[in-house]
């Protein structure tokens, strides 16, 4: 089972990435599914932050998310752009209609959500045809790995302007479990000057560049290409880099 965001959590997700992301992974989604054409399935869609500029850019791509808020704001949002989007309200680690994709998205981190990552990848395949792609995003938590965020104590982790002139704020707090490589974030999110506060907890899987690689090959994936820091100039070539800021980005192929 992977986990949802809810409430608050979901209705302030996109400000948090919006406020400090430029929207790159559109731009090389769209670049990857020019490689492979055909029907796409994004994973993870949310409220459609990814998925809702690749159909207007003409791409035929359904979402696939297990928050029924954010499957409510993705059908907002797309009523709002005069968009007709398909989003199906399943878990990633088992849903299947039956088809097969040409193409799989998983960004933003997505697949580390899981709570068998191998067993949700080896499902993944199950979805694709032969040769379909998958494009996958990770992250390290260097700074959480490399101690530059205190664990156990609660910190702001991020604030965002809001259009009425508050403020969205995320505080959070970890703990770090390195024999099973899991990390575990409690979240609390709020606004200010409103009482209302939601919290969340996640856990999340890491993974060092030659442990995707292996997984990717155990659940018949094929890795075309690896990149850091969403620049496909910064080609992923040694295991144990970590002089970047820790984003991984993989085009491969099922085999």
């Amino acid at each position: 089972m992977s986990q949802p965001y809810l409430s608050l959590e979901a209705e302030l997700h996109d400000i948090f990435w919006n406020h400090e992301d430029d929207a790159s992974e559109v731009g090389l989604m769209a670049d990857f599914l020019d490689h492979h054409p055909g029907k796409a399935l994004e994973i993870g869609s949310g409220s459609g932050r990814l998925l809702l500029p690749l159909i207007e850019k003409g791409y035929a791509v359904e979402g696939l998310e297990l928050s029924p808020d954010m499957v409510r704001l993705s059908h907002e949002d797309a009523a709002r752009r005069g968009l007709k989007a398909i989003v199906h309200e399943a878990d990633m680690c088992t849903w299947n209609d039956g088809r097969k994709f040409s193409s799989l998205l998983a960004p933003a981190f997505t697949l580390q959500l899981a709570s068998d990552p191998a067993a949700t990848l080896k499902h993944w395949r199950s979805l694709l045809e032969r040769n379909g792609g998958l494009y996958l995003t990770l992250f390290m938590p260097y700074a959480e790995l490399l101690g530059d965020l205190p664990e156990n104590e609660w910190y702001e982790d991020h604030t965002a302007p809001l259009p009425d002139g508050r403020k969205a704020i995320l505080h959070s707090r970890h703990r770090l479990d390195r024999e099973k490589q899991i990390l575990q974030r409690d979240h609390r999110y709020s606004i200010s000057g409103d009482a209302q506060i939601h919290e969340s907890r996640q856990e999340l899987h890491w993974f060092e560049h030659d442990q995707t690689m292996h997984l990717l090959a155990e659940a018949g994936f094929h890795v075309d290409f690896a990149f850091l820091d969403f620049d496909p100039e910064l080609e992923a070539r040694d295991p144990d880099q970590t002089d970047f800021g820790g984003i991984l980005t993989y085009y491969a192929s099922a085999v």
